[in-house]
């Protein structure tokens, strides 16, 4: 796999952030004991559970200075790839397709002193994506969930630095 992020403040009040990941990963090798039960669908060359081949971010923060005040909206986008959640990719469970998930935010903060309070929105599109499952289809209760990310959510925080 490889790895690369950027981080670009090409003036005091603006940040740009980028990072991109790729990874190739898949099982090469199975050592199993002969008295082991073997699920069928598990294979050298299926991918590595909770293992995204593509991931990336990318983020835009400006600063303004407004009556004594910094004010920082932010947007931060976030991308993914194929995830299997098991080694024998259970495509019930998998999440299936890629998605890309918007998250934004406000800070308020004094020019001196220690607080600063945050606003903001977590998956603001409202993306529905699976982040994790378990399936036992192949035994007699033949059972599959998932756990979805969490819906759009607002948010406020305030923090003091003492």
């Amino acid at each position: 796999g490889a790895e690369v992020e950027l981080t670009w403040a090409p003036a005091k009040d603006w940040n740009f952030e980028a990072s991109l990941a790729h990874l190739k990963s898949s099982i090469d090798r199975l050592d199993i004991s002969p008295l082991a039960v073997i699920p069928p669908n598990l294979r050298v060359g299926n991918a590595l559970p909770f293992a995204p081949r593509w991931q990336g971010h990318l983020g835009v923060a400006y600063t303004a200075h407004v009556l004594s005040l910094r004010i920082t909206p932010r947007v931060d986008a976030s991308l993914q790839s194929q995830t299997f959640f098991d080694a024998t990719n259970t495509p019930e469970i998998a999440q299936l397709g890629g998605y890309t998930v918007l998250n934004a935010s406000v800070a308020i903060a004094p020019d001196a002193g220690p607080w600063r309070l945050t606003a903001g929105v977590n998956n603001a599109t409202d993306k529905i994506y699976r982040i994790a499952g378990n399936s036992s289809l192949s035994t007699g209760s033949g059972y599959a969930e998932v756990a979805y990310a969490r819906p759009r959510e607002y948010f406020a925080m305030i923090n003091y630095d003492f």
